[in-house]
């Protein structure tokens, strides 16, 4: 839990908010880059995230731990064969 930042902001009249100097410089946000928002009601948590420019990329090797004992390549193919 040490690496992760707790700080406040305030929300405005017109429901604006600041985000944090400390916040915006390790998750490298400047002007104009878009946020995600996700409201999870379970645990009433408000999740923001920035929004990635390339979600291609931002998926780039996800689950490639999953491919350690065979090639996603012949794992595709052995598949195929089965249609």
């Amino acid at each position: 839990m040490e690496n992760i930042l707790k700080l406040e902001s305030e929300i405005r009249t017109k429901y604006q908010i600041t985000i944090p100097e400390e916040i915006r410089v390790k998750a490298k946000l400047a002007v104009g880059d878009k946020l995600l928002w996700q409201y999870d009601e379970v645990r009433d948590e408000i999740i923001v995230m920035p929004k990635p420019k390339s979600f291609s990329d931002k998926l780039w090797g996800l689950g490639k731990e999953l491919w350690k004992d065979e090639p996603s390549d012949d794992y595709v193919r052995k598949e195929r064969e089965n249609w």
